[in-house]
Parts: C-alpha cells; sequence; structure tokens
C-alpha cells in the first residue's frame, strides 16, 4: 500500500527538486529494465501498458546525484491513441529532456524506432527550447547488434537541429547494472545545465555512499565539462587558426587537436581540410618547441580527422537527402560552422576521450614504425565511415 501510494504522490506532487525527463521507445526495447536499474531494482520482462513514473537519484561523477522524475511510457500505447494524455502529462509538465531506448539487437525495427521518435519531436514542436536527446543503444551486447556508429547515422535526419548524443547500454546479469547509463545520465545532465541553466546536481547524503559510476564516465564527463567551458571562452576560430599557421598556440593537447580538425575541416570541407591539417600539424610539431619535437604520427591523425568529420557530419541539418538512407558520395557541404565547437562537443562528447583510438586499435598496430609513416586500416572494427551506411540505409529503407 505504501509502494502505491508513494507513485500517486510522485504523478500528482512530483518533487520540485528532480528534473523531468521522458523515458520512451518502442516496445520490449528495455525502458521498464533501465527506469528499474537506476533505483537497483529488479524488473520483470512484462510490457509496460500506459504510464509509469520513477523519481529517483542516479549517482553519476564526482560522488554527485542526478535527481530525475522519469516517465515510462509503454511502447505498446501508440502515440495516436494516448495522445490526450501524452501532451497533458509528458509535455506540459516542464519537461526537460528526453532518453530514446532503442533495441540496438532489433535491426528490423530500427526504422520504426525512428519514426517513433520523429513523431515525439514533432509533438515537443511548439516547446520554446529544442529538448536535449540521449539515445540509448540498448542490448548492445548481442549477437548481430548494430554498432552505435550505425545507430547515430540513422537517426541523424530526424534529430537534426537538436542536442542529442548516443550511448550503448548493456544489462550486468551478475548485479543488475546498466553498464553505460551513468555516462548517458552524466551527459544529460550537462546538456540540460547548458540549455536551460538550471543545476541539476544535489549534495550526497550525510554517509556518502554512492554507487560507482565507473572510472570512465567520470573522466569523460570531467573532460566534457572542462572543454566546453574551455571552448566558450577560447578565442575565435580565425584568430585560433591563425595562433596555428603562426605557430602560437596557447596550448598543444588533445583539445587543441580536436578544434583544430573541427575549425579546418568545417571551414574548408573534408577534401580540402583532410590536406590542410596533415600538413599544417606536421609542419607545426616540427617547427614549436611547444610539442616537445613528437613526431607526426599519420595513422593517428587519419583517425581522429575520420573522427570529427564524421561528428560533424552526424550534426548536420542535410546529411540525409532521403529518409533513413544517407548518401556519403555527393557532398551536401558541411552546414556545420567554425563557431559551432560547443554544440560539436555536447553533440559528440566521445571525441573528449583521448584513448577512442584503442576501440578500433591494438596498441601494436597503431604504435608500429608503419602507423606513423603511412596509414594504416584498425585491426578491431572499421572506422566509422558514412559509405558503408549507404548500402544498409538502402535497405533499410526498403524494408519500410
Amino acid at each position: 500500500m505504501s509502494f502505491i501510494i508513494r507513485r500517486l504522490m510522485d504523478v500528482f506532487y512530483p518533487s520540485k527538486t528532480a528534473i523531468p525527463v521522458k523515458v520512451l521507445g518502442l516496445d520490449f526495447a528495455g525502458k521498464s529494465t533501465l527506469l528499474y536499474g537506476m533505483k537497483g531494482v529488479v524488473d520483470t520482462t512484462i510490457p509496460t501498458i500506459g504510464f509509469s513514473v520513477e523519481t529517483t537519484e542516479v549517482a553519476i561523477t564526482n560522488g554527485q546525484r542526478f535527481r530525475l522524475s522519469a516517465w515510462d511510457v509503454g511502447g505498446r500505447c501508440s502515440i495516436g491513441y494516448s495522445h490526450p494524455l501524452f501532451r497533458h502529462y509528458l509535455i506540459d509538465d516542464g519537461t526537460k529532456g528526453i532518453i530514446w531506448v532503442v533495441d540496438a539487437a532489433d535491426s528490423e525495427r530500427l526504422v520504426e524506432s525512428i519514426e517513433a521518435l520523429s513523431e515525439i519531436l514533432r509533438e515537443f514542436g511548439d516547446v520554446e527550447q529544442k529538448l536535449p536527446v540521449v539515445i540509448l543503444a540498448n542490448k548492445a551486447d548481442k549477437p548481430n547488434g548494430m554498432t552505435l556508429d550505425y545507430v547515430r547515422v540513422a537517426f541523424s535526419k530526424v534529430t537534426s537541429g537538436y542536442t542529442v548524443s548516443m550511448f550503448k547500454t548493456v544489462m550486468n546479469n551478475d548485479n543488475f547494472a546498466m553498464t553505460g547509463l551513468s555516462e548517458a545520465l552524466d551527459w544529460l545532465r550537462l546538456a540540460i545545465e547548458k540549455q536551460f541553466g538550471e543545476e541539476t546536481n544535489i549534495p550526497t547524503t550525510s554517509d556518502g555512499q554512492l554507487p560507482d559510476p565507473g572510472p570512465l564516465s567520470m573522466t569523460l564527463a570531467t573532460k566534457v565539462d572542462s572543454w566546453l567551458k574551455r571552448a566558450e571562452a577560447d578565442s575565435p576560430p580565425d584568430v585560433f587558426l591563425e595562433q596555428f599557421n603562426t605557430f602560437a598556440l596557447p596550448e598543444w593537447d588533445h583539445y587543441t587537436h580536436i578544434r583544430i580538425a573541427y575549425v579546418i575541416l568545417t571551414k574548408h570541407g573534408r577534401k580540402e581540410g583532410k590536406d590542410l591539417v596533415f600538413k599544417g600539424l606536421e609542419k607545426y610539431i616540427s617547427v614549436s618547441p611547444q610539442t616537445k619535437k613528437k613526431s607526426f604520427h599519420l595513422t593517428m591523425t587519419y583517425f581522429w580527422i575520420q573522427i570529427v568529420h564524421f561528428g560533424i557530419r552526424s550534426m548536420t541539418p542535410n546529411l540525409a537527402y532521403e529518409p533513413y538512407y544517407v548518401p556519403f558520395s555527393a557532398d551536401p557541404g558541411v552546414p556545420a560552422t567554425p563557431d559551432e565547437f560547443p554544440r560539436f562537443l555536447l553533440t559528440n562528447p566521445h571525441v573528449a576521450d583521448g584513448n577512442l583510438w584503442s576501440e578500433y586499435y591494438s596498441t601494436d598496430v597503431m604504435m608500429s614504425p608503419n602507423a606513423r609513416k603511412e596509414m594504416v586500416l584498425p585491426d578491431k572494427k572499421p572506422l566509422p565511415n558514412l559509405i558503408t551506411l549507404d548500402t544498409n540505409h538502402k535497405a533499410l529503407k526498403r524494408n519500410r
């Protein structure tokens, strides 16, 4: 009885300190498991009918907690059928963000999920500010699961103009914890703070006993936050490029390398920009004492150019000419501008991870003499590439 009363109180008298977000997605995507996983509760596999609401505190980074009021909307209830309730409870309550859950192991329903999110975003169309959207590629550990790069491009058109990022989540059956969830929620917290100017952290409990969100999410979230602050105070793009060309950059670090690639690629496009990045970095390294005479690494440079360009194209409004089909050969230009570096970082937080290359290359291959002198292909998994998605998107379109 107390549980029922608490749930009713959550619905009709929501906590003023909780940030309202919506957990949405198709049926069987794993929304309810995700929601109860936030609370450390083992959930059954019974599909949700109607709405389920939980107000909970989730451990994120540095011992902080993100207090949110999450609505799990049953995927079996169509938006058209529940439209009045949907608008009253899910839109008019000051929603600050959307968590969209995708079954990464079910490629046959990917287009259905894309269309459903598109309909949801249209419902939110008259909201004053476009809400941050975090897309969770759930069940990413299953056989034949879609890669995060694939999911990112597939949703790029319908999320155009939104602050959006994607993370893969996996349920750990040993302790019923969601791997990747803390990192995703920390990004959502950061996006809400940047977009709405609201403080989302609350003090830790007196005993300080909070679940450890994991060192990776801690490091990445801290970097992204500091990078955003740095980007907001950094020199304008033209001044930054002048500093680069005259070997007078204020710092020489991973942030600087990513911004060099971003500014040049958005200013000159990939074809010309790629060569400018290669030549510029090689010359800077050979001339400036700031680099401590480190040798130019061709494969590493190409890797980051590919990652940055992929991120730029993923945030591009006209990335796709046809619904859910991404032609890479006909370059539509680069609508993203050099001034949008903060938005690029918020949309692509993974670029702050200096060890991202290790997901694609083994250390032996990346650090080999050949990799330093010439382009060497990855030995773990292919680099994210829009060309390889062309055929897959045609197939998705045929199966609609």
